[in-house]
């Protein structure tokens, strides 16, 4: 009789767009008909289960139940079989004791790796990763390991192959506790996010760019450090300066009409957190660039007038087109 258990997760984390695309064509409810009802007897084994009594399975064993047994409880006629309900319900020693006695792992769907990453139980996960389960998503159970708020779970799921880097951590999983474990060795201060601040809109918020009727923004990309000036977190700023943050970089805000440059000092101005600003201004940060207007300054001789002619200058640098950002240069200067 085949195991079908992905329907628990689905129903309840992943939605059933999974199941959908799992095996095409069918839906949920059918998966429910692939195992038995629940019985009397199974039912008290399902609540044995759930309150962690491993006595009374490990008695319902040596009475000659079947480790992978498997039935549908009724609510929700959901499948689930021994092994997965002792990880749903995180029962690391009934968990142990099925596999002890040769319960099949294989019959475990990819998506119940996350609950115990989520749950930070680190014993339970490295167990299933040595038995062969993979994640079913790299940037998926990276967030399920940062809600744990585990750094040894954080570090497990490094040394099993998944991918920790500015691509998978969002933003607003840069807590205190976390960030000094993420930076420098997962993370850099200088790496691009998809998003600073601990919302898509914060930026626009931070320059009162939000409309009245906007109703909500696609996130302003930035180098991970510029997320604490956002964010006014002075702590780990100067964390991200000890560790090599280019406050040099800028990025560029979505003002309803087109990308707008912005840097550090900007936020720390509009914010008015002096706090922030004199930190980045000890630490060598450029002054602020928001509404100055780049007005060019004459060639030093014919040769380089020539050169300049006709050319255009983007003065709005962005943090992954070009290294240095200081606002001024030889061919101009930013003024009021």
């Amino acid at each position: 009789m085949p195991i079908i258990m992905m329907s628990l997760l689905a129903g309840i984390y992943l939605g059933t767009s999974v199941l959908a695309d799992a095996v095409p064509g069918v839906i949920p409810e059918q998966f429910t008909q692939n195992c038995q009802a629940s019985t009397p007897r199974l039912e008290g084994l399902a609540l044995a289960i759930r309150r962690g009594d491993a006595d009374h399975v490990r008695s319902a064993l040596d009475e000659g139940l079947d480790v992978n047994e498997t039935w549908r409880d009724l609510p929700p006629q959901v499948c689930l079989s021994l092994l997965l309900r002792s990880v749903w319900y995180d029962q690391e020693e009934i968990f142990h004791l099925l596999l002890k006695r040769g319960a099949d792992p294989r019959s475990l769907p990819r998506e119940s790796l996350g609950i115990p990453v989520r749950k930070g139980r680190v014993d339970m996960a490295r167990a299933l990763l040595a038995l062969g389960l993979r994640p079913h998503d790299n940037d998926e159970i990276v967030r399920d390991g940062l809600e744990s708020h585990n750094v040894a779970m954080l570090d497990l799921l490094a040394s099993a192959g998944v991918s920790i880097d500015a691509s998978s951590v969002p933003s607003g999983a840069l807590t205190d506790d976390l960030t000094p474990h993420l930076v420098p060795k997962y993370l850099r201060p200088n790496d691009r996010m998809t998003n600073v601040g601990n919302g898509p809109c914060s930026v626009q918020d931070v320059f009162g760019l939000l409309g009245p009727e906007q109703d909500g923004c696609e996130g302003t990309p930035g180098p991970v450090w510029l997320h604490f000036v956002v964010t006014g977190n002075i702590r780990m700023m100067e964390l991200m300066i000890k560790n090599g943050a280019d406050l040099s970089l800028s990025s560029k805000v979505w003002d309803n009409s087109s990308g707008r440059p912005f840097n550090a000092m900007d936020v720390a101005i509009r914010r008015k957190d002096k706090r922030m600003a004199d930190l980045l201004r000890r630490a060598g940060a450029p002054p602020a660039i928001w509404g100055r207007k780049p007005v060019p300054t004459l060639p030093r001789s014919r040769t380089e007038q020539s050169e300049m002619s006709g050319k255009i200058y983007d003065w709005a640098r962005c943090d992954d087109d070009r290294k240095d950002s200081n606002v001024t240069s030889r061919q101009g200067v930013w003024v009021h």
